[in-house]
């Protein structure tokens, strides 16, 4: 299985992706190897390193959210739990934040297998414990998602998070001036709103490559204007021009 990953890593994803490796993989994972051929290898010779990459606290408390829902109950789901392992596996080794935070997408191929071994771990229980097992699941499910949750009745939730903020009004207009076939690169948040164009970077991890469209916004400078500021003048500075703004908002065009 590890090889069929590298595979998928280092050729298989290249391949579609016009020659270009894909970009997370040796930054995220670098304090366990780089790759995971590497991390194999640090498993091997330096289990300690995988042990300090896997036991910080955030990510202690990302396996306690994301398994306390259903009391643990994976854990006693027999071979099924095993399963598990892998998707739970890559988002701790990781050291990129949002990959172990169960707010964001990324743990999300952990849920149904949650879910699933749960339900076999459950059907393994003597038939008379069963429905008190499952009375405590949907406390427990209630009380994480008060705690955790974006639900209106969670402590967290922020009806602001459903509202577009007004600097878009004016500027997504301008993006339909992108064609389907033309090749995109915009800062994380936009590539979502572009799915149908053929060729999108993120001009985080990937920058400007062969793009001849360039969206920034300076959300992805972490609301620094000043920092937004220089992205547009190096874009320009590449042979860019801009042709839409908005606050913290600049549509670029290849001349």
């Amino acid at each position: 299985s590890l090889a069929a990953f590298e595979l998928l890593v280092q050729v298989v994803i290249p391949y579609f992706g016009g020659g270009r490796s894909y970009p997370y993989i040796a930054d995220r994972y670098a304090a366990v190897g780089g790759s995971p051929s590497g991390i194999l290898r640090t498993a091997v010779t330096n289990p300690l390193r995988i042990v300090r990459a896997v036991a910080e606290m955030k990510k202690l408390e990302y396996v306690v959210a994301m398994f306390g829902p259903v009391l643990g109950l994976s854990a006693i789901s027999g071979w099924a739990a095993l399963l598990v392992l892998p998707t739970l596996g890559y988002t701790l080794l990781s050291g990129y934040a949002p990959q172990f935070a169960f707010s964001s997408q990324y743990p999300a191929p952990l849920i149904p297998l949650i879910v699933g071994t749960s339900i076999l771990a459950l059907a393994r229980l003597p038939k008379r414990a069963q429905p008190y097992v499952m009375a405590g699941v949907v406390m427990s499910t209630l009380a994480f998602s008060w705690a955790y949750g974006y639900m209106p009745f969670s402590r967290k939730f922020d009806p602001g998070l459903f509202e577009t903020p007004s600097r878009y009004t004016a500027f997504a207009p301008a993006l339909n001036q992108i064609a389907t076939d033309d090749r995109v690169s915009a800062e994380n948040g936009f590539p979502s709103h572009l799915s149908e164009r053929r060729y999108i970077y993120d001009f985080n991890f990937q920058g400007v490559q062969d793009a001849q469209w360039v969206v920034l916004d300076y959300k992805g400078a972490d609301y620094n204007l000043e920092t937004f500021n220089e992205q547009v003048a190096k874009v320009e500075a590449m042979g860019y021009q801009e042709v839409a703004s908005g606050y913290g908002l600049a549509l670029l065009r290849k001349s």
